[in-house]
C-alpha cells in the first residue's frame, strides 16, 4: 500500500495576494467614483422637488389670502408713507402666517408696531426658522447678529417687487442705471388683487427663492423675510446673477464660489434694493407663478422676458423662455 507523507498534502490559498487585493481595491474605487454623482443629483433632484413643493404651498396660501381679503398683502406695512421699504416696517410674511398653519405665531404679533426696536416685538414670527421658508438645498440657515431687539431669522423665500427695485413703479426710487421699472405683485404700503395683473396670472412672478448669506453684516437686507426690507427680490439681474446685488446694507459672503456679491446702495434707501433670484440648484432657479403654478427657470433665459416676468402689467407679450 503507497504511503503518503503529511509534507506530501495539497494546501489551497486563504488569502489576496497584495497585488488581488490592490486591483479589488481599485475596482471600488472606480464604482464610487461613478456612482456618487448619480447619488448627488438624485439627491439634489429630491431637493429640488421639495423646494418646488414648498413654494407650491405658500402661493396656494397666498391665493386663500386673497380669497379671504380681496387682495394679497401688502409689500410693506406700517413706514407711514407711500414709498420705500422701512427698515422696521412689517412685509407681507406676517400676514400669510394663519394661512401656513403658524396661528400660534400670528396671535403674537402686533401690526401697530414697527416689528424691530424692542425684544418682544414680533415674537417668533421675527426669529424662528421655518421649515416652510427653507430650501433643502440651501445649507445656510442662520439668524443675524446683533441685539435682540433687531435680530432676524433668514429665510429663502421672497416675494417679487417688479422688474427693477424694491419700489418699481413708484418714483422716486423705481429707477436702476435709468431703467424706469415696473411694479410686481407686491408694493410698498399699498396692496394689489388679482385684477391688477393685467399681464395676466401666468405671466407674472409671485415668489422666488434666494440665497441666504454664509456670513452676512447685522441686519442684512436679505432674507429678511419679516422684514419690508429684505423680504423680495426684483428681475432686474437675471436669475443666478453674476453681477451683484444692490442694497441698503451688504451681507459678507454669499457663500460657495461667490463671495460678497453685493454693492452698497449709495443714498441707504430701504426701497431702492436690487436682489436677484439665485439657489444652489444646478442651472436655475425655482419660481411660482401668480396663477400658483411653480416652474423652474433655467438662468440662461433672456432678460427681456425674465424682467418682464417681473412685472404685473407692463403689456409685454413674454412668449416661450
Amino acid at each position: 500500500m503507497q504511503m503518503f507523507s503529511r509534507s506530501g498534502r495539497h494546501h489551497g490559498r486563504n488569502a489576496f495576494t497584495l497585488v488581488e487585493l490592490l486591483v479589488v481595491i481599485a475596482i471600488i474605487g472606480v464604482l464610487v467614483a461613478l456612482l456618487l454623482p448619480a447619488v448627488q443629483q438624485a439627491r439634489e433632484a429630491a431637493r429640488r422637488m421639495q423646494c418646488t413643493n414648498q413654494q407650491k404651498q405658500l402661493a396656494l396660501a397666498m391665493h386663500n389670502f386673497h380669497d379671504t381679503y380681496g387682495n394679497l398683502p401688502g409689500g410693506s406695512y406700517g413706514n407711514a408713507g407711500t414709498h420705500n421699504f422701512g427698515r422696521d416696517s412689517w412685509s407681507w410674511y406676517g400676514f400669510i402666517l394663519p394661512f401656513i398653519e403658524q396661528n400660534a405665531m400670528y396671535e403674537q404679533l402686533n401690526f401697530e408696531q414697527k416689528i424691530n426696536g424692542a425684544a418682544d416685538r414680533g415674537g417668533a414670527a421675527r426669529k424662528q426658522l421655518l421649515d416652510a421658508m427653507l430650501c433643502p438645498s440651501d445649507d445656510t440657515k442662520i439668524q443675524e447678529e446683533g441685539s435682540a431687539s433687531w435680530q432676524n431669522s433668514l429665510h429663502n423665500y421672497v416675494v417679487c417687487y417688479g422688474d427693477a427695485s424694491y419700489n418699481s413703479g413708484l418714483a422716486p426710487w423705481n429707477e436702476v442705471d435709468g431703467y424706469a421699472g415696473s411694479a410686481g405683485m407686491f408694493v410698498p404700503e399699498r396692496k394689489a388683487n388679482f385684477r391688477d395683473c393685467t399681464d395676466g396670472l401666468s405671466n407674472t412672478l409671485l415668489f422666488s427663492e434666494i440665497i441666504t448669506p454664509a456670513e452676512e453684516n447685522t441686519w442684512s437686507s436679505l432674507g429678511r423675510t419679516q422684514v419690508a426690507m429684505g423680504a423680495g427680490f426684483t428681475t432686474y439681474l437675471p436669475p443666478n446673477a453674476d453681477a451683484n446685488d444692490r442694497t441698503n446694507r451688504c451681507h459678507t459672503n454669499l457663500g460657495g464660489n461667490l463671495g460678497p456679491k453685493c454693492t452698497q446702495h449709495a443714498d441707504w434707501d430701504w426701497g431702492a434694493n436690487v436682489v436677484a433670484a439665485r439657489s444652489w440648484h444646478p442651472g436655475g432657479v425655482n419660481v411660482a407663478l401668480t396663477d400658483g403654478s411653480v416652474q423652474f427657470i433655467p438662468e440662461t433665459i433672456s432678460l427681456n422676458p425674465w424682467r418682464w416676468l417681473g412685472s404685473r402689467g407692463d403689456g409685454k407679450v413674454i412668449g416661450e423662455y
